[in-house]
């Protein structure tokens, strides 16, 4: 603690910034939560308790706010300690600067009304309720973060120079605040996303406040007053309260009363965004981005806007996405926000444009909804396109490398011929580890997603999807997650994104996928569970339960009757069953699978036979009444994983591992046997697809 002392110190020696908060400002505020702190937990820390009128506050009501215990924290070499009443510790020795105390009560007196300064003063001083710290009162220090840890509500004024430290800390363990600061701080990299995200607001009282400074403070020819007493006074113009518990005005829409005006809100030389004189002056019909002042956070409704970034100049925040200036000329910094409640232009078709398509489970997806058609598919392996045209033959494919110039501008150009308003696809991202994450997007292994990104700056749709892998929102505490939000709000998008289940969505099988939706006008949330109960294996392959090794043919015709409504939705238009023929096993691989019981796994073979294999689902059997896990690039392979049929000696074929993935039986596979299990463990589920696309139609759609 020794450094943080020093630093500690000559913070509040170089910024004069210490600043005492009244009684009257402190009570105007709180009393807006009284209900949140019934019951409650209070610190006040960073502070000069005895002295602080946070503490005298609390402690005045401590029975009318209904509280359960009250906690407050001095630093050492307070200023102020001990000069205005005599106080003593515990053991009896008078206070000083030299030393942190806590003072810790879980009772005042009886009844439930606001207590007398002298009920108090008396109180503090017969009960010897003040016990000295054994460091020095640090907010920082493990002593104090132990009484953090304790505490539901921190309410304090911590020094301007430390309120970003003191709100990380608050932050990291998850407690309610109410906090004085400064509104600069409000575009500091530490406490902007926690705006932008809607994890913390402005309180009651923003602008004009006036402080108690120690006797030391050096005179100001503005906004300094000595009173008759002799006690100095600084006021300050852009303080505020800083909060995450719930307020009503936080809820109040803005009333926008001007029209948008080219003259009036001038763009950006180098943004796309309109610059905005005064909250006053916000249009009420402009869609894009607009540059409004740092108050707009004190009328700020989350229903009503979104904030997509901040207009700084050259800070290191990774928020900050340009220096503004209008001709040349540079403008005070300014957030970023997007107005949410106007009327969205209303889209009759949506023309797909599929990046790295694979066979085209997220087209076939979406094209069960009649309002989205795929005009142009994109990917590098021929085989799998040869797929899609069977299947999709009205829609254009181009094989090719997305980072080919000819291949890229044939793409561009197609786009635009056909009037592509959306693009979906899931581009590989191999740089997104741990070891990737001091370049992110600027990796070169994320080449191809920068790819997909920069062809969506070229075509500029309506709407975009990413699908990818559910590791990548998680990596690096969500690093690259937050890496790709703040690329596509710079590029002007709404974006949602979470973790997708296929289950939820009637789809046989547990596999999930990290989504992004990106929209042009609006916010699309990712679409909600539309099935109540679990499709299983049973459901999805019963019908097919007949096939021995070796056995089946690209090509034949049903032997069977569908037995549940989920077969039966996969027939439906099929006159022929295709691609339902069993891989031909090794002998030995016939004979591990007679000795698994059905729906079991490897457990049942001897120790000899289970092999090198390491994962605990190798030679594993699905199970009848529940989903499957997911469905891989070698689900032929019965050592692969739980492949193997129930109880056939067997693993799946290709056409069971499709229905697993909910392409109906309609959709056949092209290619040896090598290219269609991976055209299918590649695939998204396209039922999964569809429910993305029936949610963005009901946003965005044509009624």
């Amino acid at each position: 603690m020794g450094n943080k002392n020093t630093n500690l110190q000559a913070a509040k020696k170089a910024k004069d910034d210490e600043f005492y908060t009244t009684y009257e400002t402190i009570e105007k505020e709180v009393l807006h939560y009284k209900e949140q702190f019934k019951g409650k937990t209070v610190l006040c820390n960073c502070d000069d308790p005895f002295e602080s009128n946070f503490c005298r506050f609390f402690l005045r009501n401590f029975n009318s706010l209904g509280l359960q215990r009250l906690i407050c924290t001095s630093y050492k070499s307070s200023k102020v300690i001990a000069t205005q009443i005599n106080l003593f510790d515990d053991e009896s020795k008078p206070l000083c600067p030299e030393n942190g105390y806590v003072l810790d009560v879980t009772y005042v007196c009886d009844g439930n009304v606001e207590l007398s300064d002298e009920y108090v003063t008396l109180f503090l001083q017969q009960n010897r309720i003040i016990k000295r710290l054994k460091g020095d009162g640090d907010f920082r220090s493990p002593e104090c973060i132990r009484y953090l840890k304790e505490a539901d509500i921190v309410v304090t004024n911590p020094p301007f120079s430390l309120f970003k430290e003191i709100v990380s800390e608050i932050m990291k363990y998850k407690k309610n605040f109410l906090l004085i600061g400064n509104q600069n701080a409000l575009t500091y990299k530490e406490i902007f996303p926690l705006l932008q995200n809607n994890e913390v607001w402005t309180g009651y009282q923003f602008g004009e406040m006036k402080f108690r400074v120690p006797q030391s403070s050096e005179p100001r020819s503005t906004r300094y007053w000595v009173d008759e007493s002799g006690q100095k006074w600084r006021s300050l113009g852009n303080a505020m309260w800083l909060t995450n518990l719930d307020n009503d005005r936080r809820h109040i829409e803005l009333p926008l009363t001007k029209k948008y005006d080219p003259k009036e809100h001038p763009k950006y030389d180098n943004y796309d965004a309109i610059h905005i004189k005064t909250i006053n002056d916000i249009p009420c019909d402009y869609a894009g981005i607009m540059a409004v002042p740092i108050t707009i956070v004190n009328r700020y409704n989350s229903e009503q806007f979104e904030i997509v970034g901040e207009a700084n100049h050259g800070s290191d925040n990774e928020y900050d996405l340009f220096k503004p200036t209008i001709n040349g000329k540079e403008v005070f910094k300014r957030i970023l926000i997007k107005n949410k409640k106007l009327n969205t232009p209303k889209i009759e078709e949506f023309r797909i444009l599929d990046l790295f398509s694979g066979a085209g489970g997220m087209s076939y997806g979406m094209e069960k909804n009649p309002h989205f058609k795929t005009a142009v598919a994109l990917d590098f392996n021929e085989k799998a396109l040869e797929t899609f045209k069977y299947n999709m033959p009205n829609t254009e494919t181009v094989s090719g490398d997305i980072t080919d110039c000819a291949v890229r501008r044939r793409i561009i150009e197609l786009s635009k011929e056909k009037a592509v308003n959306m693009i979906i696809g899931g581009p590989p991202c191999q740089g997104f580890s741990l070891k990737g994450k001091k370049l992110g997007l600027d990796d070169p292994r994320n080449f191809l997603f920068n790819e997909y990104l920069n062809i969506v700056a070229e075509l500029q749709p309506e709407v975009f999807v990413i699908e990818n892998v559910k590791a990548l929102l998680s990596t690096s505490a969500g690093w690259f997650k937050n890496q790709i939000i703040e690329k596509v709000k710079q590029m002007g998008y709404f974006v949602s994104y979470g973790v997708l289940t296929a289950s939820d969505f009637g789809v046989p099988q547990t596999r999930q996928r990290a989504i992004f939706i990106c929209s042009k006008h609006r916010e699309i949330s990712l679409p909600i569970p539309t099935c109540d109960t679990v499709v299983t294996v049973r459901d999805a392959i019963f019908d097919l339960s007949y096939l021995n090794s070796g056995e089946g043919d690209f090509e034949q015709d049903y032997i069977t009757e569908p037995t549940s409504e989920y077969q039966r939705m996969m027939r439906q238009g099929s006159t022929k069953l295709y691609n339902h023929k069993a891989s031909n096993h090794a002998e030995i691989a016939i004979k591990k699978l007679q000795m698994i019981p059905p729906e079991c796994g490897k457990e049942f073979l001897p120790q000899e036979l289970t092999g090198n294999q390491q994962f605990s689902g190798t030679w594993g059997r699905l199970k009848w009444d529940i989903a499957s896990p997911t469905i891989d690039t070698r689900f032929d392979a019965s050592s692969n994983g739980t492949n193997n049929h129930p109880y056939l000696h067997r693993a799946i074929t290709p056409r069971e591992a499709a229905r697993i993935q909910s392409f109906d039986d309609r959709f056949v596979f092209i290619g040896s046997k090598v290219y269609i299990r991976t055209q299918i463990g590649n695939a998204v589920p396209p039922l999964m697809a569809k429910a993305i696309a029936d949610k963005i139609y009901d946003d965005l759609g044509e009624k």
